[in-house]
């Protein structure tokens, strides 16, 4: 993915606690919520002050492994390719992942 990033994490948790923290995560890393189907665990945020302005656009997939167990991936990508005042690519992406690991107990 040309200017962004992805991290995969795996978690003992269902997919609504998952979701539970990754919201809560969200909220800690100043993400703001754009869109999400919870059918296919797939929840987009933003860094930008508005939809589509500059920033990070982060992209979590929760996917469940087990009964208790999730995969967590985590992805961003430049919006409008534009790095400057928002930071290194991916740091959205990186603060969010760090967030959920401080939420959510890792396996393995």
């Amino acid at each position: 993915m040309s200017g962004g990033s992805t991290r995969s994490m795996t978690f003992q948790a269902t997919p609504a606690e998952a979701f539970t923290a990754l919201r809560q995560a969200a909220d800690r890393t100043g993400l703001q919520y754009l869109s999400g189907d919870g059918a296919t665990g797939t929840y987009v945020y933003t860094s930008g002050m508005t939809v589509l302005a500059f920033g990070d656009k982060v992209t979590v997939r929760i996917t469940p492994v087990t009964a208790a167990t999730v995969q967590v991936t985590v992805s961003s990508d430049l919006q409008f390719g534009v790095r400057g005042a928002m930071g290194r690519s991916g740091a959205s992406a990186d603060q969010l992942s760090e967030a959920l690991g401080e939420l959510l107990p890792r396996t393995g």
